[in-house]
């Protein structure tokens, strides 16, 4: 009797535990998951007679190998097609996008498997731009329903915007001057540039924050979420760098077909074209890995010139190159821990004059050119110790080390007069007035600049195109 018991209890319990467990596990998938992409968006992803190409394929085959997915496509003829599927639940999953505010109300993510830059394009004849914030009053022409668009319009709300189809309607309406800037994914906008020939067209610059992508599935599914984290954690450094190096650098693959090789060989030669094969073998593993080493030796040059170009890019101006404010603060900041009081400082700021009408009536291009080659004048005039840099719109500052006030007040008298004596770009004259001061023993470098910059503005108030010292 008590064994009996003892069975019933165990059975009791064994049928609890399967009943916990048949409502916590995943139900099982009757027919494929459906998914869909973005029809035009090479190298990541497109549709082609019928089916899904890109990276995204290959990431996609791989994660449904160790995931245990049955995938079906569900072909679209636009992005727009591809979202809208996606809310309506007709599509329950896409292998390749951001994440947004605004998409995790019908989306649940992965894990981030791919980043990505994003720049702004535009026409040659236009200036260099480091990013969203000197876009002006440029018409910025952004994909419909892109994470982008989402991006600029929450945190950039006074950027004008053309919403365009997709990106090739976008880099168009740019090439065409339809638009004056367009951002998107650096990868996407150099095949695009490529195949529809737009040669008229360059990087201006960095597109807001870089490209986060993941794996998007229905709500659903979102019990789908762990399996392919683990999936996409079980993908080498070497398969992303494959699947990398076939999407976004071309190259030509070679298949070798023996079998013409066995058609044509005796069977006596048959030792002979062993010996053969294991040659070309190792010829060609060879070659792969020299291959290999190069283009890891050309990512690190590349990763090196990048790092050289912001560094350069976050203490210089973009148009003038000569050094921006914000490394100029920092100098007066070592300056002001290193001066001794024997050591004569001097701080000039001068500023073009009626530069605002400059701009009116020529246009900005031409005042851009313009304080370029003011620029070169003052670097020109200057002591190879002597520190100049763009304090912002048409305004400079020169730091003179070991400079008398006298010498420093001498030093704006000849570029005032340089100035007067060169024609700018359009055949115009130009007048500057400036403001010097001399930092005084014990005084803040700061309270030095101050006075330069009131000195400036008794220049101005006297009638311009003069040097104001401060006493």
């Amino acid at each position: 009797m008590d064994c009996l018991l003892r069975w019933l209890v165990l059975f009791s319990a064994f049928l609890c535990l399967h009943s916990v467990w048949a409502r916590q596990a995943p139900p099982p998938m009757e027919h494929p998951l459906r998914y869909c992409v973005d029809p035009d968006w090479m190298p990541y992803e497109a549709i082609d007679a019928g089916s899904h190409t890109g990276m995204a394929s290959d990431y996609l085959r791989l994660v449904a190998e160790r995931a245990g997915l049955d995938l079906e496509l569900l072909p679209t003829q636009s992005w727009q097609q591809t979202i809208d599927a996606l809310k309506t639940g007709t599509c329950q999953l896409s292998p390749m996008l951001n994440r947004s505010e605004h998409r995790e109300s019908y989306l649940g993510f992965s894990d981030v498997y791919f980043y990505a830059p994003n720049v702004l394009v535009s026409r040659k004849d236009e200036p260099f731009l480091q990013g969203f914030t000197n876009i002006g009053d440029r018409l910025l022409a952004l994909p419909q329903d892109y994470r982008l668009l989402e991006y600029v319009q929450k945190y950039y709300p006074k950027i004008r915007t053309l919403v365009v189809k997709s990106e090739k309607h976008g880099l168009q309406a740019v090439s065409e001057g339809k638009a004056d800037l367009f951002a998107g994914s650096l990868y996407s906008v150099n095949a695009h540039i490529q195949q529809a020939a737009l040669f008229n067209l360059k990087i201006a610059g960095w597109g807001g924050p870089q490209d986060e992508l993941r794996i998007g599935v229905a709500p659903e599914l979102t019990y789908l979420l762990p399996a392919l984290n683990k999936a996409l954690a079980s993908i080498s450094e070497e398969e992303h760098l494959d699947i990398q190096q076939r999407w976004i650098n071309l190259r030509i693959i070679q298949n070798n077909n023996y079998d013409l090789v066995w058609q044509v060989v005796a069977v006596t030669l048959a030792v002979l074209l062993l010996l053969f094969i294991w040659n070309i073998s190792i010829r060609r593993y060879s070659l792969r890995l020299a291959t290999k080493n190069q283009q890891l030796e050309s990512l690190r040059s590349q990763l090196e010139d990048t790092n050289a170009e912001l560094q350069f890019l976050s203490n210089h101006d973009p148009l003038t190159k000569l050094y921006n404010r914000h490394y100029f603060n920092l100098r007066i900041q070592q300056e002001q821990r290193q001066s001794q009081q024997h050591d004569k400082t001097c701080l000039i700021i001068l500023d073009i004059d009626h530069f605002k009408e400059i701009n009116d009536c020529h246009g900005h291009a031409c005042g851009d050119t313009i304080l370029a080659e003011l620029s070169g004048v003052l670097t020109r005039c200057v002591r190879d110790q002597d520190i100049v840099a763009r304090w912002g719109g048409e305004e400079f500052v020169i730091l003179c080390h070991q400079t008398e006030l006298s010498e420093a007040g001498k030093l704006a008298e000849r570029i005032a007069g340089k100035v007067r004596q060169r024609r700018f770009s359009g055949g115009l004259s130009l007048s500057c007035s400036f403001g010097v001061a001399e930092l005084q023993p014990r005084e803040n470098m700061t309270k030095c600049l101050e006075r330069a910059d009131q000195a400036l503005y008794e220049a101005k108030s006297q009638g311009r195109d003069r040097v104001c010292v401060s006493h």
